[in-house]
């Protein structure tokens, strides 16, 4: 009676095993086809740094198909680790050099290389014949970079590069990750970005994350409400003044003093501009740009804010992909405009002639 119990147990045991493996393959194969989700690769390419948390890997390239299906992707990166063509650390007497910094917008997720608000301005005032200088802009956009490691970056290496002027691209989910702070985002040996939260599911966490579909789902949406539950963040309060997130609105404040006080040093201009997030855009859609330019004004800094083009924009194509929420092509060149016309009426000739 006893070893019938046990091999009926062991029977059930092995039915169950079998079922569940029955049960994940058929909602792994029914997610691969009705929820298609492809292989991860568009961030997992950093490296460490001395002084950065990370940086796209130097001569690296990725290329693949985002996450969403929006887009097709093509990301090469210099011996730096910038998406950019090689720049010397010396500038030439005939050169006017500008840094750019920003986050994954400057960096042009979503769009090819020429087609970067940055790259597009550097050829429109390359091809301005009154300006008779040399016009060459670094391209320091890096995925997930915010003020801090904006700053950070300028000190430790984009100080050496002698700009002329620093044009630094601020988005609203800036705030949030100020919010998040350097700690939340882990990079693993495989070169990922990961939040804090999915790192704790360890090396075969990792395994089954890149290679099942419908666990990469599932991970996704439990990683994602646990860095709600730890770090609290709120979106709309981004538009509130004195809000939840009053305090990271300070500290990006700060952030950007410290880079007015760099560029200071190195007789550097700086020029500060408001890329909104993806509509639908309401009156508290405009604070940041109303705060960020009464701190440009204090500290005698250029401003742009791109919001009012891109809702008039919007009208008639789009600049953002639906999902995604990054801009397309339309989008950056919307941006580069809004920045090549502000710098021509901002005297930008007279100051490169100088």
């Amino acid at each position: 009676m006893k070893k019938y119990i046990k091999e009926f147990s062991y029977s059930n045991l092995l039915l169950s095993l079998v079922s569940f493996v029955f049960i994940l393959s058929a909602l792994e194969v029914y997610v691969r086809l009705f929820n298609p989700v492809p292989f991860v690769t568009q961030y997992g390419n950093n490296v460490s740094d001395k002084y950065l948390p990370y940086k796209p890997k130097p001569f690296s390239v990725i290329a693949g198909t985002a996450l969403t299906g929006e887009y097709s992707y093509h990301y090469q990166h210099n011996s730096f680790g910038f998406r950019d063509v090689e720049h010397t650390v010396y500038k030439e007497q005939d050169t006017y050099r500008i840094l750019g910094l920003g986050d994954s917008f400057t960096y042009g997720i979503g769009v090819g290389f020429e087609e970067t608000y940055l790259y597009l301005l550097e050829t429109m005032l390359n091809d301005d014949v009154d300006i008779s200088l040399n016009v060459e802009i670094i391209k320091a956009g890096i995925p997930r970079y915010y003020p801090e490691t904006q700053r950070i970056l300028l000190d430790k290496y984009g100080r050496n590069y002698e700009p002329d002027l620093i044009i630094i691209g601020f988005l609203p989910n800036d705030i949030v990750d100020t919010h998040f702070g350097l700690d939340a985002v882990v990079l693993d040996r495989s070169g990922y970005l990961k939040t804090k939260v999915a790192n704790d599911f360890g090396r075969f966490g990792d395994f089954i994350y890149r290679n099942s579909h419908f666990v990469r789902i599932v991970l996704q949406k439990l990683t994602s409400y646990r860095m709600t539950q730890i770090y609290d963040p709120r979106l709309e309060e981004i538009y509130v003044a004195d809000g939840h997130h009053e305090d990271d609105w300070e500290k990006v404040q700060d952030e950007y003093i410290n880079i007015f006080t760099i560029a200071d040093e190195i007789g550097a201009k700086v020029l500060l501009v408001h890329i909104p997030s993806k509509g639908p855009w309401t009156e508290d859609s405009s604070y940041p740009s109303s705060r960020l330019g009464v701190l440009a004004q204090m500290y005698d800094i250029g401003f742009v804010d791109v919001l009012p083009s891109m809702q008039r924009e919007s009208l008639n194509k789009s600049l953002y992909y639906d999902i995604d929420g990054h801009t397309t092509s339309n989008g950056h060149k919307v941006i580069a405009d809004e920045i090549h016309s502000y710098l021509m009426d901002w005297e930008f000739i007279n100051i490169i002639d100088d």
